[in-house]
């Protein structure tokens, strides 16, 4: 994935919940902006669990393979996937 893309939804109002789906299958959810972040000219994102402990997962984009968009943040629920 690219990292436009990924700003994109960071950037989206209202912002809707999201899933990045990586290479290896493992789903990390972005609850809300104030939870992901990468550098200005970088390609890793850094993801917070938001769940009040210290998780940060570390991913490079190029190892996210899709993103999953309006899953709920409870995790009911089924979103729609958006490929590139």
């Amino acid at each position: 994935m690219l990292v436009h893309e990924f700003d994109q939804l960071m950037e989206a109002r209202p912002f809707q919940p999201f899933q990045l789906v990586t290479a290896d299958g493992r789903s990390v959810p972005v609850k809300s902006p104030e939870f992901a972040w990468h550098a200005p000219a970088g390609r890793t994102v850094f993801v917070a669990s938001g769940k009040g402990d210290d998780v940060v997962r570390i991913i490079d984009l190029q190892l996210v393979t899709q993103f999953v968009v309006g899953f709920r943040a409870n995790g009911n629920g089924r979103g729609k996937k958006r490929r590139t």
